[in-house]
């Protein structure tokens, strides 16, 4: 009994000691591997978005070089389902603490881009039953919300770059920009 009770000390103060031993590496946002993590995760999305971004300027606006109603909403309503599931994705990403506020900034932008998606398909298909006129409010309101979305992504590039900065730093490299 007394041996058991040496075995179960000893591992105790070992568990004990091995946890106060965090010589992990860190950044101002938090481990190393989690923010490591967290920026490749995230970098998947912003890879993504912007392919979605990509394919409605080349196939919806590049041709004619006029964002309407007519050329966006057919565009939008089939990439749709990509941009929910970004959407989806970014909510299920492990953030670490101190980034919390620049992902809820990202999932901001997202959702306000859904939005303007729905907008502009609402828009059409008001401008098609009615006019125009009863369609512009809805094209306004997208215009403000993809300015406020770009608004939100400047910020979180800008904080992203923090990161990556932070992560090369950690790694002992630079950024070369």
């Amino acid at each position: 009994k007394e041996c058991s009770m040496n075995r179960t000390y000893w591992w105790l103060l070992l568990m004990a000691v091995a946890g106060c031993a965090d010589d992990a590496p860190q950044t101002e946002f938090g481990s190393l591997k989690s923010v490591e993590r967290y920026r490749d995760e995230l970098e998947a999305i912003i890879v993504e978005a912007n392919a979605i971004e990509q394919e409605v300027w080349e196939r919806a606006v590049g041709s004619t070089g006029r964002a309407t109603g007519q050329n966006l909403a057919p565009v939008y309503r089939e990439l749709k389902p990509r941009l929910v599931a970004l959407i989806v994705d970014v909510a299920e990403i492990a953030v670490p603490p101190k980034l919390t506020e620049m992902h809820g900034e990202m999932r901001s932008a997202l959702g306000l881009r859904l939005e303007v998606f729905d907008l502009v398909i609402t828009g059409w298909a008001t401008e098609q039953q009615q006019s125009y006129d009863e369609a512009q409010p809805l094209y306004v309101d997208a215009e403000k919300k993809i300015a406020e979305a770009n608004a939100l992504l400047a910020a979180v590039g800008e904080v992203l770059l923090e990161v990556d900065i932070a992560l090369a730093e950690a790694e002992g490299r630079t950024l070369v920009g």
